[in-house]
């Protein structure tokens, strides 16, 4: 199967700011971005390196399925996605 080519801002979605990943972010350098489900561990290296200058150690995925919903009387499912968390050495830090 081929992967469709994306650009670097449609393979970094949005930064994901939550408590875990703060620590993550001060003690182990590591950040975490909402990536498309199609986007692969080089497309998100690739990306981070177009868009901030900056060269990844290691990147990690997380695929998120969709979870049945359900409001009152109504069914519904949430929506699958992935997170990807990159390491940067010591050296590096993304400008936030």
């Amino acid at each position: 199967m081929l992967k469709p080519k994306l650009e670097c801002h449609q393979v970094l979605l949005k930064l994901l700011i939550t408590e875990k990943t703060t620590e993550q972010r001060n003690k182990l350098n590591k950040v975490s971005f909402k990536v498309p489900t199609l986007a692969t561990k080089d497309m998100v290296r690739l990306a981070i390196f177009e868009a901030f200058g900056l060269k990844a150690i290691s990147v990690s995925t997380q695929r998120y399925k969709e979870v049945s919903r359900r409001y009152k009387f109504h069914r519904g499912y949430s929506a699958e996605w992935k997170k990807a968390i990159v390491t940067f050495s010591d050296q590096e830090t993304l400008p936030i």
